[in-house]
C-alpha cells in the first residue's frame, strides 16, 4: 500500500466511526429500526478494546471496516438511540472514550507511522465537535429554564 493509500485508509477508519457511524444509526432509526442500546460502561471500553484490535492487528485488515461500522453504530446508542444518556452523561461519554479512541493512532506515531497516527486521530476529531455541541446545547437549554423559572434574578 502506498504512503498516501495508508493515510486515506487511517483517516476512512477514524472517519466511520466518528461520522458514518452515527449517521447509519440515525437512518436506521428513521427506518424504525433500532439498534441495542447497551449499558454506556459496557459498550465504551468493549468498543475501545474493538478499536484498537482493528486498528492495530493486520489479520483484521480484511473485517476492518465492518466491524469498526457494526461496532461504531452500537458505541453510539448512548448518545444518540432511543434510550440515551441524559445530556451530562452524553458528554462525559465522549470526552472520556475520545483519549482511549485516539490510543492506536497515538501507538502507530510512536511506532514511525506519524503520518498514519496522525490521519486517524483527525479521522476522530468529529466526536470532540459532536461532544461540544452537545455541552453547549446544554448550557443553553440549562439557561433557557433558568430564565423561565419564577422569582429567578439575572444579574
Amino acid at each position: 500500500m502506498s504512503p498516501l493509500a495508508h493515510v486515506a485508509h487511517m483517516a476512512t477508519d477514524g472517519l466511520l466511526v466518528s461520522v458514518l457511524a452515527p449517521l447509519l444509526l440515525l437512518l436506521l432509526r428513521a427506518l424504525g429500526v433500532e439498534p441495542p442500546t447497551l449499558p454506556a460502561v459496557v459498550v465504551a471500553p468493549a468498543f475501545v478494546l474493538l478499536h484498537g484490535m482493528v486498528t492495530l492487528l493486520p489479520a483484521l485488515a480484511a473485517v476492518a471496516p465492518v466491524l469498526l461500522l457494526a461496532g461504531g453504530v452500537l458505541f453510539w446508542t448512548p448518545v444518540l438511540g432511543r434510550r440515551r444518556l441524559p445530556p451530562a452523561g452524553r458528554i462525559v461519554y465522549l470526552f472520556a472514550t475520545m483519549p482511549a479512541l485516539d490510543l492506536p493512532g497515538v501507538w502507530l506515531t510512536a511506532r514511525g507511522d506519524g503520518p498514519g497516527g496522525i490521519a486517524m486521530v483527525l479521522g476522530m476529531l468529529p466526536i470532540g465537535v459532536t461532544a461540544l455541541v452537545l455541552a453547549w446545547r446544554w448550557m443553553v437549554d440549562e439557561e433557557r429554564r433558568a430564565e423561565t423559572v419564577p422569582g429567578t434574578v439575572r444579574s
